[in-house]
């Protein structure tokens, strides 16, 4: 039956000398067919709506100095560079030290607050002081709650690592959504500012007068191009690292088959399905600014109760599709049938409580800052290089070189943050398609990596030990591996 308690009264690890079982309704392979078509179809008659409104009334755009902005465009590029090279090598750095680096970021973050609380104290600002105070004294409650869980959190971070850097395409992916997702904003704006113009009787495109309406309708176009640019990403991380778990030969190159599949499937047979997930995100990111505006006008209790509502909705709607996403890419579901799985494995599993601690996300987060610091650095090397790249006339008057530099910085630590952050969303995406995987198929996980296998088991039996036991426990006595659907890359 079930595994036997050792002396502790814990059920045994599942090591390789013990018998793993896959959930018992573990998700199957899908027919290759458009999921949820409708707002597929819808999403393309917007773009193609955007694109001849902005044809029709976008107004023409100014001219710049060629030479300062030539400057601030190599600039920008060497920044850019630098993230990416930054991004990559710290693939390696994280795999080798992923359980350090989640302890130092939940100390980091502790001892930030406290500097900050004390600086506030000196300056005399003692509600900011009290405030950050008390987020310290918050952060080292939650620092000491989940500390037991980082060997797992971390076992989680160097499987995802693991994945991605095999099938290092996906970064590629990332950086292309993140020029398209750049290409689409300048689109919107001119298409904002065009249609602000006409409607406000040529008066430079003043948006004050713009119908409400119009307003909402627009601003629902640019975040539901954001949500579907960033979840096309993450349902071909999911796809990838679902192929990677049960077919490794098919997904162990740079443009592998489970890459290239997975990224087809994304954008033709589950577009309609992230269409759908990424329209309800827009909606309530929609309503949300349409709130903060009027709390300009009018900043009462009503206004604020309404953003405050939309935020948790906002949230928790991006948190179901996190999980929801994954399993359309792993198997081609639905969009609501992918949901209803996830969450039913989850409670199955008695896992609900472990995927809100986001103790990676953390980690990424630390990561993508600090890799925009050095960015910023290397604008302020450039510009002692050659500061003639900001300022056309070659002059260095007065104080503007200390305010440039200040801009140069923020713009690499804004370029570096960016590009970094993208490139940590695959990392993100491939540890929550790890956990999943994990949770619904640690049998095929124990044959294809039987050493990260042992490190995740092992650790897990560390941060959960309840959790081996139950209904739908991971590892049982006289039950074979079901080796049936194993699956292959998407074709």
């Amino acid at each position: 039956m079930w595994s036997s308690p050792d002396k502790k009264g814990y059920a045994q690890s599942p090591t390789r000398d013990n018998v793993v079982q896959n959930y018992r309704n573990k998700g199957v392979e899908q027919p290759n067919r458009f999921r949820d078509p409708v707002f597929a179809l819808l999403f393309i008659s917007m773009i193609i709506a955007t694109v001849v409104t902005s044809i029709m009334y976008g107004p023409e755009v100014g001219e710049v100095d060629g030479d300062e902005a030539n400057g601030w465009l190599v600039v920008a590029a060497i920044q850019g560079v630098t993230a990416i090279i930054l991004g990559l090598l710290s693939l390696s750095f994280m795999i080798a030290f992923a359980e350090s680096l989640i302890q130092i970021t939940l100390i980091g973050s502790i001892i930030l607050c406290f500097v900050a609380s004390g600086i506030m104290f000196v300056e005399g600002l003692v509600g900011g002081g009290v405030i950050w105070l008390m987020i310290g004294l918050i952060s080292c409650l939650y620092s000491y709650c989940v500390w037991h869980r980082i060997p797992f959190a971390a076992a989680t971070l160097k499987t995802g690592l693991t994945a991605v850097k095999s099938n290092l395409g996906l970064m590629v992916c990332a950086i292309v959504s993140l020029f398209v997702a750049f290409g689409w904003t300048i689109w919107w704006v001119v298409n904002y500012l065009g249609i602000a113009y006409q409607e406000n009787g040529g008066n430079d495109g003043d948006a004050s007068g713009l119908n409400g309406g119009i307003v909402f309708a627009l601003l629902i176009c640019f975040y539901w191009a954001h949500q579907v640019i960033s979840n096309v990403v993450h349902v071909t991380v999911a796809g990838t690292v679902g192929t990677w778990w049960f077919n490794p030969l098919a997904a162990s190159s740079c443009c592998s088959t489970g890459v290239t599949s997975s990224l087809k499937r994304a954008t033709t047979f589950s577009f309609g399905s992230i269409c759908l997930g990424s329209l309800l995100v827009a909606i309530l990111n929609a309503l949300r600014a349409m709130v903060h505006s009027a709390r300009y006008a009018d900043d009462g209790i009503i206004v604020c109760i309404a953003d405050c509502i939309l935020g948790c909705l906002e949230s928790i709607m991006e948190y179901f599709n996190r999980w929801a996403f994954i399993y359309c890419g792993l198997y081609g579901y639905s969009f609501m049938e992918a949901g209803k799985n996830v969450i039913r494995l989850f409670k199955a599993r008695g896992w609900t409580m472990i995927i809100n601690d986001d103790l990676v996300g953390n980690v990424l987060a630390f990561q993508s800052l600090g890799v925009g610091a050095i960015c910023g650095g290397v604008g302020l090397l450039a510009n002692e290089i050659n500061p003639q790249w900001f300022d056309a006339d070659g002059n260095d008057e007065n104080n503007g070189d200390i305010d440039i530099k200040w801009i140069i910085f923020f713009i690499g630590l804004l370029i570096g943050a960016l590009f970094s952050s993208i490139m940590f969303n695959v990392v993100q995406s491939a540890v929550d398609t790890t956990v999943v995987c994990f949770a619904e198929a640690p049998v095929d996980f124990q044959r294809n990596y039987p050493d990260l296998y042992d490190q995740m088991s092992e650790s897990w039996l560390k941060c959960f030990p309840g959790l081996w036991s139950g209904e739908e426990s991971l590892v049982a006595t006289g039950v074979q591996p079901n080796t049936d659907n194993v699956r292959t890359a998407n074709v």
